[in-house]
């Protein structure tokens, strides 16, 4: 016997080796299932078994039938109504089923003679074997028959039935067959068991796809064979929609042969309400013994879950062969009955309005159950206008559950209308106190949408129409929008209300925000009379404070910060990286990460921390997880920000005018403000760099803009200012370096030790550039850009002061610096991994530690252009030699040409700190 094709049918396998064993005593088996899950299957493998050793098999109880086993003459025709079922699995043989031998086995040596013919003298003694399918299809007098022959005990008997536990005669039956041996239940496949049934059938099917059939199919096994079918057949990439239509396809030819009356009760199995029979009695208008023959019908179907829920591909045909009219009207007397009895749940009652179910009292309900429902709560609005409900009155919290599902279109377009029907209506047709907060309500909403969309100016400009008598509590949320976009003006008078409204948990966090934002933009009084020095460190406390306040409310409302046009986590990291801190960005940002609740934002930031803080091979990773797509238009101004500046520290030309060519659209976009500088920043050096600086210049003037409304506040200005002075020193323009060092040095002066020290490292790269390199000072400047966390800045001013220094060991020190401060700022396991690599290296070979010091330094000052005798020069060796060593370099990686010894070299991570 092949028992393999059992695998996922134990019970099946036990079956069959007790009927091979040849006990003297009779087998008796009632095996139950639903439609579909193998019944006629086994019974067809029972049979051949017999058949195999010699033992007679009738499939009806009448003497008169002939043997199973006798072929060539026309069966007798049954008096019961014919099986649906009675070809296994959708009215034809599964694969591969076990078809044993006509032959007996050979016998093994010791081996008990208890197999087929082995034993033909036990033959004549039993009388035939009684192998009956679709046991519930028979008739009274059958059944009885049946029962007697079991109680006989003179035979072996197979039964396959559905378990219709409500008719009194299987129940007799099932007694019966308890009592001479044994009832068994055959149940659907599992999810993990759909893989090794495809095996069996000689199919296979991905992990993934075996899943998906698991759901439509609930794992019935005619259905399951259907969606394996149709999968293995069909291409990769539509696999998963061929298996839909294939079980569809399925479902509808089970529906055209279910009787009438059993379509009304499936149509009510498809809210997964649960099938109870005096309810069918008020929904069908039949008797209570019909009620409970339809649901035993229903149950026994392949169609039907054990939570009594139709499957979902059976319910467009279902809906088609009933009519949309007919399918309504019983969901329709369901929900009317439900609702009577107190019993209609949220979900039933989202299924009842999206089969088509209108009624007031159903769209109440729905509104109801919307304000509970969560991140499904879209769905119940939605489903509660589908029911009845006016879109306008349910507008403004529809539009809410939109923003918290991360859906700003739909938020947006709900909310608007709404500003345009009250903020546009004469004044005295409203009551204004009705109106005010709903006012509030749709410009937070429109707000919140064009924060995260970069139009950061615009949402200033709704808070500034709607005002502070209307804004009411939330003053604190129009603030802070209007500090974002650098409206201190507006900022203030939107505060000005603050003291009116108190400071209760639903506005609490705004609060916060704005409280920490005023921190780090507002200029304040000096009542002590100590001075601008001691007014400025006081700025900087305030600033700490309002990076610690900030991250504290990102801790406290993860689940709330979605309905704030910017999360304070955001504003937290953004402001660590503007004020030299970007491993205290990291750490803000690993709760939000945890949590979870904010898309791909915290990941984008994080990013922007690695880099910033040397460790491109980790911004490089996340950059390439990057989902674009899904990106708000601001985070992804941050994305390309990241990509832009990775290519340009790497040195990578192409892959810079890439990620410059896949920014440049978004520029058109967004808006500058707080949030946006950095990215604004990195993309003006790369534009320059690519020579097309023209098309980030309304940008980077309109960032310009932001900071001198604002007053240049150094916690936000020092950062910009140095990308300032970043492009002034690559472009060679001494005059553009000006406005911006003059910012960081009267900062400086002033005390505040960030712009002190940009200011510093400013002054040291200018004179680097004219050739007065003092080592002791730039190497004081690399260590303070390198405590910043501008550890790319710093390596870069060490390589420039190397290049430009006239004495060879002390360019030779500074280089080692360069390369001392990027190591140490890129962790141990991430070094930059080749993007393209030009050639393989020899094998065994690692790329990380292929050069030996002395090359490593040969390398760096050929990527500097330095001839042989210059780099000679300065490692106090002979041209010859570094020729030499150059000759090695190129050997051990496999360049056979000059350009590509540079190309690998820079691959594999030497030189990017010069570019």
């Amino acid at each position: 016997m092949a028992e393999a094709a059992f695998d996922t049918l134990p019970i099946a396998r036990e079956i069959l080796r007790e009927l091979e064993a040849g006990s003297a005593e009779p087998t008796v088996y009632l095996v139950r299932g639903r439609s579909g899950t193998g019944k006629s299957t086994l019974l067809a493998a029972i049979r051949a078994q017999l058949r195999a050793a010699g033992i007679p098999a009738r499939d009806t109880v009448s003497g008169t039938a002939r043997p199973a086993h006798q072929a060539g003459r026309p069966a007798p025709a049954r008096a019961a109504a014919p099986a649906p079922n009675r070809v296994p699995l959708q009215g034809r043989p599964a694969p591969r089923l076990p078809v044993p031998s006509r032959q007996p086995p050979p016998r093994r040596p010791g081996s008990p003679a208890v197999v087929g013919a082995a034993r033909p003298q036990q033959t004549p003694q039993r009388e035939a074997a009684l192998v009956i399918d679709n046991a519930h299809t028979l008739g009274d007098a059958e059944l009885l028959a049946l029962c007697r022959a079991i109680d006989a005990g003179q035979r072996t008997v197979v039964i396959a039935a559905q378990p219709r536990p409500h008719d009194a005669r299987l129940r007799r039956l099932a007694d019966t067959v308890a009592r001479r041996g044994r009832v068994v239940e055959l149940r659907a496949l599992g999810a993990a068991e759909i893989v090794p049934f495809a095996r069996e059938l000689g199919m296979v099917v991905p992990r993934s796809v075996a899943k998906h059939i698991h759901q439509l199919t609930a794992g019935n096994r005619g259905g399951v064979v259907a969606a394996l079918t149709a999968a293995s057949s069909a291409r990769l990439d539509a696999g998963i929609a061929t298996v839909d239509a294939a079980v569809t396809e399925w479902a509808r030819g089970l529906l055209g042969a279910v009787e009438p009356d059993l379509l009304e009760t499936l149509a009510v199995a498809t809210t997964g309400t649960g099938l109870d029979s005096s309810e069918l009695v008020e929904v069908l208008g039949v008797p209570a013994g019909a009620a409970d023959a339809l649901i035993d019908r229903a149950r026994a179907s392949a169609l039907v879950t054990d939570a009594d829920l139709l499957l979902d591909p059976a319910i467009a045909p279902l809906r088609t062969l009933l009519g949309d009219r007919r399918f309504v009207a019983v969901q329709r007397r369901l929900l009317s009955a439900r609702l009577d009895a107190g019993l209609l749940r949220d979900h039933t009652a989202l299924l009842l309005a999206e089969s088509g179910v209108r009624d007031p009292r159903l769209a109440e309900f729905l509104c109801h159950a919307a304000e509970k429902a969560g991140a499904e709560a879209v769905r119940y609005y939605r489903a509660a206008v589908a029911a009845g409900t006016d879109p306008d009155t349910i507008a403004l919290p529809w539009a809410e559950a939109a923003l918290r599902a991360g859906d700003g279109e739909a938020a947006l377009r709900l909310a608007e209308p709404v500003l345009a029907r009250l903020g546009g209506a004469d004044p005295g047709a409203l009551d204004p106190a009705a109106t005010a907060p709903d006012l509030a309500t749709a410009v937070r909403i429109c707000a919140t949408v064009l924060v995260r969309r970069g139009r950061a100016a615009r949402a200033a400009q709704l808070y500034g129409w709607l005002g502070p008598h209307r804004a009411g509590a939330d003053w604190a949320t129009g603030a802070a929008v209007q500090y974002l976009a650098g409206d201190a003006a507006g900022a203030a008078t939107m505060s000005a209300s603050a003291r009116q409204w108190p400071p209760t948990e639903a506005n609490a966090h705004a609060r916060r925000v704005v409280e920490a934002l005023e921190r780090t933009v507002a200029p304040r009084p000096d009542p002590t009379g100590r001075g601008r020095m001691a007014l400025l460190e006081d700025g900087e406390a305030g600033t700490a404070a309002a990076v610690s306040a900030l991250i504290g409310v990102a801790h406290a409302a993860a689940a709330t910060e979605r309905l704030l046009p910017c999360a304070a986590t955001t504003i937290a990291t953004v402001l660590c990286l503007s004020i030299g801190e970007p491993r205290r960005a990291i750490d803000a940002l690993r709760r939000a990460e945890a949590d979870g609740n904010a898309g791909q934002q915290p990941g984008v930031l994080a990013a922007w921390a690695a880099m910033l803080g040397g460790d491109e091979r980790t911004a490089a990773d996340r950059v390439a997880a990057f989902d674009h797509a899904a990106l708000e238009p601001r985070d992804r101004l941050l994305a390309h920000g990241v990509a832009v500046g990775l290519a340009r520290r790497s040195g990578d030309h192409t892959a810079l005018t890439l990620a410059w060519e896949a920014a440049v659209p978004l520029f058109d976009e967004v808006d500058a403000d707080l949030l946006t500088l950095l990215p604004i920043g990195e993309l003006w050096l790369a534009g320059i760099r690519l020579r097309d600086e023209r098309r980030i210049a309304p940008l980077v003037a309109a960032g310009y803009g932001v900071l001198r409304r604002l007053g240049e506040p150094p916690a936000w200005a020092n950062a910009f200012h140095w990308y300032g002075v970043q492009a002034a020193l690559a472009q060679e323009r001494p005059d553009d370096l000006l406005p911006h060092a003059g910012q960081l040095r009267a900062a400086a002066e002033a005390g505040d030790r960030h712009a002190a020290v940009l200011a510093q490292a400013g002054r040291t790269w200018v004179l680097v550039l004219r050739g007065e390199v003092a080592a002791p000072a730039v190497e004081a400047a690399v260590a303070q850009l390198a405590a910043l966390g501008l550890t790319w800045d710093a390596a870069r001013l060490a390589s420039e002061a190397a290049l430009a220094a006239a004495d060879p060991a002390a360019a030779t020190a500074l280089l080692k610096l360069a390369r001392t401060v990027r190591s140490e700022a890129r962790p141990a396991d991430t070094a930059p991994r080749p993007r393209t690599p030009a050639a393989h290296p020899a094998p065994g070979t690692a790329p990380a530690a292929v050069l030996s010091e002395r090359e490593r330094e040969v390398a760096e000052l050929v990527l500097l252009g330095l001839t042989y005798r210059e780099i000679g020069a300065r490692l106090y060796i002979s041209a010859k030699t570094v020729e030499h060593h150059v000759a090695r370099i190129r050997r051990r990686i496999g360049a056979q040409s000059r350009s590509e010894l540079l190309s690998m070299l820079r691959a594999m991570g030497h030189g990017s700190l010069l570019v």
